[in-house]
């Protein structure tokens, strides 16, 4: 089973509000800027997802999932695995295994928080504006992150942000090994009602799985 710190990361990387800093291009630092100002808007996000992992000589494979935040809950659904949190406790289910681990969230240190989400590129990036592309219908504006730390396992991020709307619509990871891990976001629902049941491991709906609890 995968673990909870790679899967909350990747639901942070999907909604990433890039900073600004000394080293960013006046081009990027409006389009950041404005990313920044949208999403931070949203009490709650709604959205699906595409992950496709590129590697070379392999055909690339391609997982699906949905994630909802509020606040500090969250709730993503990823490639066969479930993962809950209503801001104290964290619950990650594997159908396959018909287990669910319970952690308490505060203990996990290496999460990043719904809070986060915003300034996670706030420092250590290098932004450059590459210009645009088009994508069906639509024109996206691609912006170069490069870490300043050398030891990071990725080479680059490059993300793809809507003219005019300011939205994200790809996140693509190039790592130094050749790999690419590229994030296509459907449609955001912001500021859409979402009941806080769902944030929240719901045992009777799920009778004979086995609880592992790690608190």
């Amino acid at each position: 089973m995968k673990s909870i710190i790679k899967i909350w990361t990747l639901a942070c990387a999907l909604f990433l509000s890039v900073g600004t800093n000394a080293q960013t291009d006046a081009k990027s630092k409006v389009i950041l800027q404005n990313v920044e100002k949208l999403y931070k808007s949203y009490k709650t996000i709604q959205t699906d997802f595409k992950i496709t992992t590129k590697v070379a000589n392999r055909k690339p494979s391609v997982a699906s999932g949905s994630l909802w935040l509020k606040g500090i809950k969250f709730k993503v659904k990823y490639d066969n695995q479930e993962v809950y949190c209503d801001g104290k406790t964290i619950w990650s289910y594997n159908p396959t295994d018909e287990e669910v681990t319970l952690e308490d969230y505060s203990t996990r240190t290496n999460n990043l928080s719904p809070q986060e989400i915003f300034t996670f590129f706030n420092q250590g990036f290098k932004a450059n504006y590459e210009g645009p592309v088009t994508s069906g219908k639509s024109t996206r504006d691609v912006i170069k992150l490069v870490p300043k730390k050398r030891k990071e396992k990725y080479a680059y991020i490059k993300i793809e942000v809507e003219k005019g709307t300011y939205k994200l619509r790809r996140v693509i990871q190039h790592y130094k090994n050749g790999t690419d891990v590229v994030i296509d976001l459907g449609e955001v629902q912001g500021n859409k009602s979402i009941n806080d049941a769902i944030f929240t491991w719901d045992t009777k709906a799920h009778p004979g799985v086995q609880v592992v609890d790690l608190r």
